[in-house]
């Protein structure tokens, strides 16, 4: 698959999955403007991959604001000359039962991950609708599995995924599609470990009773996903959930 050619904005781009996209996608050959708000990691990033067939630009925004997002368009559009894909990765965790979780957390991860979807996809549709492009969301398999005390993030993607459907409608007309692809369990840097420690804990096998196959994720996996959906193998798919997930969305569970 080549993605020459094609302009791609990522959030959350400065580690886990947001990274592996940003990597996958320059090495397919695309210009990916890269964005968040930690800019060292950002620089590291692009200097990491100025080698890469595609060219990486990195972009420091507080992807809630509005003002941010503008100028994250603003950039996009000047770097490769218009925007293809907003890819809306950025978002944030704090876990908590209802009667623990506070106001301010609770209204964090909306503002980070159900907000700043609206803010971004809102600032960039002037581009999208040139382009006839895409947006691309991150769910997450915990809409369809809730666990325990994690009820706050499990209601803002599951907002992600229910705006994402009536985006797909309300921007079909204009040759835009938007789809959501849900990540299951993936070593990320979200859940409070780092993405090595977390790796090796799955690598015990202690998440495959829970999912069909007995294989750790990794954020390839994730970016490999999105990338088809960039590119034209899925020109013809909106309003879709795509899960990438080893199965964990089956329900599996192991005979005691």
């Amino acid at each position: 698959m080549s993605l020459a050619g094609r302009r791609i904005i990522v959030t959350g781009a400065s580690s886990g999955l947001g990274a592996a996209t940003v990597r996958h996608l320059a090495g397919l050959g695309a210009g990916v403007l890269a964005v968040a708000r930690r800019g060292d990691r950002l620089e590291r990033l692009a200097h990491d991959l100025a080698d890469a067939p595609g060219r990486v630009v990195p972009f420091r925004a507080d992807v809630t604001l509005d003002v941010d997002a503008r100028a994250m368009v603003a950039a996009a559009a000047e770097a490769f000359g218009g925007v293809d894909v907003l890819v809306n990765n950025a978002g944030s965790e704090v876990q908590g039962p209802i009667d623990a979780l506070s106001d301010a957390d609770f209204e964090g991860m909306f503002r980070a991950n159900v907000v700043s979807v609206v803010v971004c996809t809102r600032a960039a549709l002037g581009e999208l609708r040139v382009s006839r492009g895409a947006v691309i969301n991150l769910g997450s398999t915990v809409v369809s599995r809730p666990p325990r005390g994690r009820f706050g993030y499990v209601a803002s993607k599951g907002a992600v995924e229910a705006m994402s459907r009536a985006l797909a409608l309300d921007l079909g007309r204009d040759g835009i599609r938007v789809n959501v692809i849900r990540p299951g369990i993936i070593p990320s840097e979200l859940r409070g470990m780092t993405e090595e420690a977390e790796r090796a804990k799955l690598a015990t096998g202690v998440a495959f009773g829970r999912q069909a196959l007995s294989a750790v994720g990794d954020a390839r996996d994730v970016a490999e996903a999105v990338a088809w959906l960039c590119g034209a193998g899925g020109r013809w798919v909106t309003g879709a959930v795509i899960d990438v997930d080893g199965g964990f969305t089956l329900g599996a569970a192991d005979v005691l």
